[in-house]
């Protein structure tokens, strides 16, 4: 008999030893006894009900081991209580629903005791819904800092929330986050006389027919930590906006802080570690006061991201220089423009940030070098036009969306144009950037490198000579985008990094303006030097470098190759991109 046969035929012996007669207890003594039909019979019965008994010992011997189981981690409630608390305030979301965090507290008296004592669950009242009974007592016994949050539109209006409300401690709203609309006026004349304690604001003004755009501080309140203002204003001279953390300011349109409102604001508050100021109004902001200078340093030590866009270019030129924040990793600069955008129109170019006159600094380098270390990327862009110079530094990445009312912002990278008016202060740029982002030891994967300045304006070679220089300097980078203006300066640069780039795999030209014939040619004699034929018996043909994967070229510049492929130990057709392919 096979194996299995075996264990069935033992299974059903004993089976017939414990629950049959004694003449069914020899059904198994010779094949003969199963030759008629009702032994036939009689052992299917058989092995059913073994099949039964031992789905029952199976069950129970799982229950059995899953109370042991339990029973042995029953010790997490030894633990102390606020330990617990920490454990259940890992595994709950910050966004439960008190409707949830309910039903979880029915389970025993501990669970109840324990979610009771979970701040994040009972200190966040949204009164756009009116609270339950019991979440208001809950509210009240517990004694601890209140978020009151106003979402969406009530649809009872505010009274019976705003009277809840009221029977809370003044003392325990420390935060508030409105969307400001005409049916949550209520909630302005409310906070007008409970604010005190207030130490996050977020309000946003959406749709309302109310005049009314300034939320006043109680002069006497404790400092602001947090604050998040859009369409809505405050009197910026309030002393109470000496400690923020956040300032995050944008359309206010009316009672705009000034640009001496802001630094006094900025100077005072070094732990800030967010700054996010968009949309000023130009005509808002007062020229400086040569009585009233300003130059001293803005120390934040503790600055993680510096958000500045569509404000005016006296801000950026006077303010930005005096910060010194070595632990930034996110900067972004747009001055204001003289043309206004319009809303509607997608395909408006963006207009001219003129009258920008960032120029570099130590100070600003100082500043941008952080942003440009946390990527692995970099575009650089050097134009010329209507007789200004411009360098403009890009990478951004962005890991999610900035939220209303989210004091945090994990975004790093940078976007930023500097306006050096010589060339030796063009220079200057590129060396202090290749400077600093040695000592940091940066090491870039990719660079995207562009000039649009036109021949004759700098030389020739002043441009394609800076950009690789820099380029060269890293050499860990695998993939290059260069954007030339003509074929002469293409075939320059071609002839400066021949050698160098080892680890270069990906390599893409954009479209020259000028002398198809010499761009060719240039691109022949690189891909020559660079990648010789294999000699024989030699499988890496000599080379230092890495083997390049991917050449992207414009479509004319593909059929010339194409017809005259030089001699190298590339194959054209693994090499050889169109590149309309990735535009």
């Amino acid at each position: 008999m096979s194996p299995i046969k075996d264990v069935v035929a033992f299974a059903v012996q004993k089976y017939l030893e414990h629950y049959s007669t004694s003449e069914q207890s020899t059904l198994l003594d010779t094949d003969a006894s199963l030759a008629t039909e009702p032994a036939k019979d009689s052992m299917i019965g058989v092995l059913k009900n073994l099949q039964s008994l031992v789905n029952e010992e199976v069950v129970r011997q799982s229950t059995y081991l899953k109370r042991r189981r339990n029973q042995e981690h029953s010790r997490i409630y030894q633990l102390p209580q606020e330990v617990f608390v920490e454990i259940m305030l890992t595994a709950t979301s910050l966004d439960l629903k008190i409707t949830d965090a309910f039903t979880v507290m029915r389970v025993s008296k501990y669970w109840f005791d324990t979610v009771a004592q979970c701040p994040h669950i009972w200190s966040r009242l949204n009164v756009a819904t009116r609270p339950q009974p019991g979440i208001m007592t809950m509210m009240r016994t517990l004694r601890g800092p209140v978020e009151v949050q106003c979402s969406g539109e009530p649809e009872l209006g505010l009274d019976g929330s705003l009277a809840a409300l009221s029977t809370l401690d003044p003392t325990r709203l420390r935060a508030l986050v409105w969307q400001w609309s005409s049916r949550t006026e209520a909630l302005h004349s409310f906070f007008q006389e409970r604010n005190s304690n207030i130490v996050d604001l977020a309000v946003d003004r959406v749709a309302t027919l109310s005049p009314q755009r300034q939320l006043d501080l109680s002069p006497d309140g404790v400092y602001l930590r947090h604050l998040d203002l859009r369409r809505v204003t405050l009197p910026w001279t309030s002393p109470r906006l000496s400690q923020l953390q956040t300032l995050s300011i944008e359309e206010l349109h009316y009672e705009e802080p000034s640009i001496y409102g802001l630094y006094r604001i900025l100077r005072s508050s070094p732990a800030l570690r967010h700054i996010r100021i968009q949309h000023f109004n130009d005509a808002n902001q007062e020229q400086l006061d040569a009585s009233r200078p300003i130059t001293e340093p803005i120390f934040l030590p503790e600055l993680r991201s510096l958000h500045l866009d569509w404000v005016p270019s006296i801000i950026i030129n006077t303010l930005v220089p005096l910060i010194r924040s070595p632990s930034c990793q996110y900067l972004e600069i747009r001055p204001q423009s003289r043309v206004p955008l319009d809303p509607w129109n997608f395909l408006q170019p963006l207009p001219s940030s003129e009258p920008l006159e960032l120029e570099p600094s130590d100070t600003i380098l100082d500043l941008i070098i952080g942003p440009i270390n946390s990527q692995s990327t970099l575009d650089i862009l050097v134009e010329h036009k209507k007789g200004n110079l411009s360098v403009s530094l890009s990478s951004l990445l962005r890991r999610r969306r900035n939220i209303w009312g989210d004091w945090d912002d994990d975004d790093t990278g940078i976007s930023i144009k500097f306006f050096p008016s010589t060339v030796e202060s063009l220079q200057n740029l590129f060396d202090g950037l290749i400077s600093r982002l040695k000592a940091v030891r940066w090491k870039p994967q990719a660079l995207d490198l562009s000039s649009s300045v036109s021949q004759g304006t700098l030389g020739t070679e002043t441009v394609p000579a800076l950009l690789c220089n820099f380029l060269l300097t890293f050499p860990t980078i695998t993939r290059l985008d260069l954007a030339l203006p003509a074929s002469s300066t293409y075939c320059y640069a071609l002839r400066l990094f021949e050698d160098g780039i080892p680890e270069l795999t990906s390599f893409i030209m954009y479209h020259a303006y000028s002398g198809q014939e010499e761009w060719v040619n240039g691109i022949k004699a690189f891909l020559e030097r660079r990648y010789p034929p294999r000699l024989q018996g030699d499988p890496s043909g000599g080379q230092t470098v890495s083997r390049l994967v991917k050449l992207y070229v414009p479509s004319e510049i593909v059929e010339r190759l194409q017809q005259e492929w030089p001699a190298t130990s590339l194959s054209m057709e693994d090499v050889l991109r169109d590149i309309e392919a990735i535009l």
